[in-house]
């Protein structure tokens, strides 16, 4: 499968261009700076440039069959938002040339409102002091996927850490999960591809966490 990956070198896009590839599809990647890519810079096809200029994303969409979506988001009202603005240039450019499969990056606890299944200093202190700007990127994010009519998956991941990935996961649909406080990049990663590839989930937002 051709697939087009945003955010590929981030932590946890980096593992979706490495996952993509071990699985033999062929990836584009979008990135400022190639150098970042490290090893995989001679395995991929690299388009250089940003995401939220919507000439050059359409370059990398075109002729592709599925994209991965894995921004960074707005975490100080200066920042630009670049999960909702860049992912509404991925949509665009999908709807331009007809690629329909979806999968985006998202995160636990992004709904408005409190989050039952969210510890209470998170939902009291971390969310509202330092995570406004950074939910409030995601929530629009969101609400470009859904109004989409793309074939499209939401992956809600808990918080992220670094390390193997491990299994053993839930992934169910909803905004969280119960007493999933995290999450490895690389396990979120292997769910994204296998979402990508399965089908099964198309028009749903998914929590994932431990």
């Amino acid at each position: 499968m051709k697939v087009a990956v945003f955010g590929a070198t981030g932590r946890t896009g980096r593992l979706l261009v490495e996952g993509a590839l071990e699985r033999g599809h062929s990836v584009t990647a979008l990135v400022r700076a190639p150098d970042k890519l490290g090893a995989l810079l001679g395995r991929v096809r690299v388009v250089r440039g940003d995401v939220l200029d919507g000439g050059v994303v359409s370059d990398v969409v075109d002729g592709q069959e599925a994209v991965l979506v894995a921004l960074g988001v707005a975490i100080k009202k200066a920042d630009p938002a670049i999960n909702s603005l860049g992912t509404l240039n991925v949509i665009r450019s999908m709807q331009r040339y007809g690629t329909r499969r979806l999968v985006a990056l998202s995160a636990g606890s992004a709904q408005p409102g409190k989050d039952p299944n969210a510890p209470w200093y998170f939902e009291r202190v971390v969310k509202p002091l330092f995570l406004k700007y950074a939910f409030a990127d995601l929530r629009r994010m969101e609400t470009s996927v859904r109004q989409s009519e793309l074939d499209w998956t939401l992956v809600r991941a808990a918080r992220l850490v670094d390390g193997p990935a491990r299994g053993g996961y839930r992934a169910e649909p909803g905004h969280s999960l119960p007493g999933g406080t995290k999450i490895a990049r690389a396990d979120v990663a292997a769910f994204m591809i296998d979402e990508l590839e399965r089908h099964s989930n198309i028009g749903h937002a998914l929590a994932i966490a431990y």
